[in-house]
């Protein structure tokens, strides 16, 4: 496997694993749950998975692999490592049900945002 078959793959994990945390995020509000420890350890592993597809992203522009690549897919990928740890900073922490509602709109951003930095990859972005 080839470092932007890598890429590819991590992005689309990226997409789906914040596409179901998010919808599994929705599913604990609608319960009327607040956050527990599973997760709590779902969600920290977004950004997680967020740096290492940036990692990775670096490793390619430093082959040279990058330079066709819209500027605007950068954003995407600053936006998929620091979108979590951000609703973290609003929430203060916070582990109620609205805390819940936030970092499951949160997700679903992510994993949108993941969605269009592979759009703009493909030509299909702005």
């Amino acid at each position: 496997m080839t470092i932007p078959q890598i890429h590819a793959s991590i992005a689309t994990s990226v997409i789906l694993f914040n596409l179901v945390l998010g919808l599994w995020g929705f599913l604990k509000y609608l319960r009327g749950q607040g956050m527990d420890g599973n997760f709590w350890g779902a969600i920290w592993l977004s950004p997680v998975l967020g740096v290492i597809q940036v990692v990775v992203g670096l490793v390619l522009v430093f082959m040279g692999l990058g330079v066709g690549v819209r500027a605007v897919h950068y954003l995407y990928g600053v936006l998929v490592a620091l979108s979590v740890p951000a609703a973290f900073a609003f929430t203060k922490g916070r582990d109620d049900r609205g805390a819940v509602l936030i970092y499951a709109a949160t997700l679903l951003l992510v994993s949108i945002f993941g969605g269009r930095a592979q759009m703009t990859v493909y030509g299909f972005g702005f």
